[in-house]
């Protein structure tokens, strides 16, 4: 910690990536579930506030991410766990800058057409017995999704049409498309890696285009935390526009 936590300023934390696209994919995992825990071995007391200062190698604008201490709990050995819970930031030049590298360096991409953005946010079906679904990365052309089992669903194969719902702050961003390519890891990463599949979109309408549009910029995206909802074959046909 860069100051002592009993002075009333903001705790500062530094942390470094190694590039643009690891920092965004940190940031939506952590932001997206509206807080983080954190080990530390001084007391910070209910209140106290944190500031996150994330940072990729190469880009000297820095992503700021503030939060404020809501309960904390002794460990072993004289630690103590802090649960943090996020707050809106103002700031956008460190964010802005990551996006603008990410988009650029998707100039130079010989294969996919549109810049993937990561973007992770959990997904469900609408059913008790729904299997996890991890929303990976995101562009205009479709969205990779990472399936929280061992198995891969039967439901999840290719061509299956797909029916995914987000909801923003400016109203609800309804993507539809088919599925175009799944992976399973090999029988000996199964325990490292989990399958997953990826959507091609097909054709959105205008306005759902502008809102795919704040998404990809970070613009409107909800309060923490963010959710989907997912829907295959003929769940999904039905359901889309």
């Amino acid at each position: 910690m860069s100051r002592n936590v009993a002075s009333g300023e903001p705790v500062r934390l530094k942390v470094t990536y190694k590039t643009p696209v690891a920092l965004i994919s940190e940031y939506t995992r952590s932001v997206g579930k509206g807080g983080v825990s954190i080990a530390s071995r001084k007391v910070a007391p209910v209140g106290t506030r944190f500031i996150f200062e994330l940072e990729a190698k190469g880009v000297p604008e820095l992503v700021e991410v503030h939060g404020e201490v809501v309960a904390v709990a002794p460990q072993p050995g004289g630690m103590f766990l802090l649960q943090i819970r996020y707050q809106q930031s103002e700031s956008r030049e460190g964010l802005d800058a990551l996006l603008r590298r990410i988009f650029e360096a998707q100039k130079y991409e010989k294969v996919r057409k549109h810049a993937r953005i990561p973007l992770q946010v959990r997904a469900t079906e609408d059913k008790a017995s729904s299997v996890e679904y991890l929303l990976r990365d995101i562009s205009f052309g479709g969205l990779g999704l990472e399936i929280e089992a061992l198995e891969v669903p039967r439901w999840v194969k290719i061509q299956e049409p797909v029916f995914l719902e987000l909801t923003l702050s400016l109203g609800v961003l309804a993507l539809h498309g088919e599925i175009v390519w799944v992976m399973r890891p090999p029988k000996e990463r199964t325990t490292l890696m989990n399958p997953g599949f990826g959507v091609s979109f097909g054709k959105l309408r205008p306005d759902t285009t502008a809102r795919l549009q704040q998404i990809l910029t970070f613009r409107g995206l909800p309060p923490p935390p963010w959710k989907a909802t997912i829907s295959f074959g003929m769940n999904a046909v039905s359901r889309m526009p």
